[in-house]
């Protein structure tokens, strides 16, 4: 990461950024969405939008003129193939399975006729189930704590001016923690003296996902109560990987193939985790770090995904494709 980002200065201050968009490998880009449309008035973590539907329309767009999109099930074809990619191939990905995937998302994947794979934590479907991050994000709005230490935390975290650099601290204080993230928020709640529930959750039914499949998407599992999975006992474990993969085949028409890490950084899965989704059925897995996957049949474990953040533009995504490692 340290040298794409002093590749990407060099590369700037010489002129270099056209070079390198032009020349960038062949190989399979992934692009990964979380929430579509404003954080702004949102009661839960603002942080998880990553554009608007304007803007989504506008990569979208993009992608279409520089970029063959493919769906997971060409995918696994093109891994199985062992063949290196011959084009610059891009997956589009969805993870979390919020709401406004449906209201606002499909329509415009709809309007492009691209497919795109939506990766779902079946614990938060059909029920009113908040997420731990969105848990968390609302007891900070809400309480306004000027500093928060928690039980196994290094260090405290305070607020500096800025709301959404604040949740977004203590969220890599939660995850970087030993304990479980419910165990910290029990212990936050405590803190706030907070007693009262929170706000409906904002996330797909059946119904809803049942629809993305008859219109062209495809379902991927996003394990089941959407924890650390390296926090986990085996049983934890097995429980996780083949309950999303079971719910999701028993409500929708489907066979569920694909996974993508929960949180999905380097530190949130490992090989046993690996060896978990293969003894489960599973062919592919995507984490949450950019990357171009030049050799996606020697790690189809281990795929990389590019996120995207609010606002950014046209510049900012060939910058960020043509400036990255290859894996």
């Amino acid at each position: 990461m340290k040298f794409s980002r002093l590749k990407r200065k060099l590369g700037g201050l010489l002129g270099l950024d056209s070079y390198y968009w032009e020349n960038r490998p062949n190989g399979l880009y992934c692009l990964n969405f979380h929430r579509i449309g404003s954080g702004e008035d949102t009661p839960f973590d603002p942080c998880v939008f990553s554009c608007s539907t304007n803007e989504l329309d506008n990569h979208i767009g993009f992608i279409k003129q520089h970029f063959a999109v493919i769906s997971l099930t060409e995918l696994e074809q093109l891994i199985k193939s062992k063949s290196p990619p011959t084009k610059r191939y891009m997956c589009l990905t969805f993870d979390d399975g919020y709401v406004d995937n449906f209201t606002n998302a499909l329509p415009v994947l709809k309007k492009h006729n691209v497919t795109a794979s939506f990766f779902i934590a079946t614990g938060l479907v059909g029920n009113n189930t908040v997420p731990w991050w969105d848990k968390i994000a609302y007891l900070i709005k809400r309480y306004k704590p000027s500093e928060v230490i928690l039980s196994g935390w290094n260090q405290k975290i305070i607020y500096s001016g800025n709301q959404e650099s604040y949740i977004r601290d203590i969220l890599s204080a939660v995850k970087l923690c030993k304990y479980s993230a419910n165990e910290q928020i029990l212990e936050i709640e405590r803190e706030l003296s907070h007693s009262t529930g929170y706000p409906d959750a904002e996330f797909m039914s059946w119904e809803q996902l049942n629809t993305l499949l008859a219109e062209g998407m495809e379902i991927g599992a996003h394990s089941h109560n959407h924890d650390i999975l390296t926090k986990l006992t085996d049983d934890e474990l097995f429980y996780e990987l083949s309950h999303s993969k079971a719910l999701l085949e028993q409500y929708l028409p489907c066979q569920v193939t694909a996974f993508s890490y929960p949180v999905g950084n380097k530190s949130t899965y490992n090989q046993k985790v690996i060896d978990g989704l293969r003894n489960t059925g599973y062919q592919i897995a995507f984490n949450f770090l950019p990357g171009v996957n030049i050799s996606p049949s020697n790690s189809p474990y281990d795929l990389h995904r590019f996120p995207i953040a609010p606002e950014a533009d046209e510049a900012a995504l060939k910058n960020m494709f043509s400036y990255t490692g290859k894996f």
